[in-house]
């Protein structure tokens, strides 16, 4: 089961579960609304497809524009190195 949840007063957004294709839109849409730095909380997060990672690339990016930053966090062991394999570990703040 994959959950996202938003807690705006600590600019912290939650995802649980596998976040594969078929979450995309929904993660999306939330992401979308974000125009400060936010924090993804991914310790409850099992699984990132491709079309996940791509979604993450694009909030980095448009935040980027705008001088704010994504940070990502709790990441577990098997996300870790799918970041770290596609380097992505040196674009996103990973704590």
């Amino acid at each position: 089961m994959f959950s996202i949840n938003f807690n705006e007063d600590t600019q912290v957004i939650s995802l649980n579960g596998n976040f594969d294709v078929s979450r995309a839109d929904e993660v999306k849409l939330v992401l979308e609304k974000i125009d400060s730095s936010v924090t993804i909380d991914m310790s409850n997060l099992d699984f990132i497809c491709s079309a996940g990672i791509g979604i993450m690339i694009m909030t980095y990016r448009r935040l980027k524009e705008k001088g704010e930053n994504i940070y990502l966090k709790n990441l577990n062991d098997n996300i870790k190195k799918v970041f770290k394999v596609s380097l992505l570990d040196k674009i996103f703040n990973i704590e």
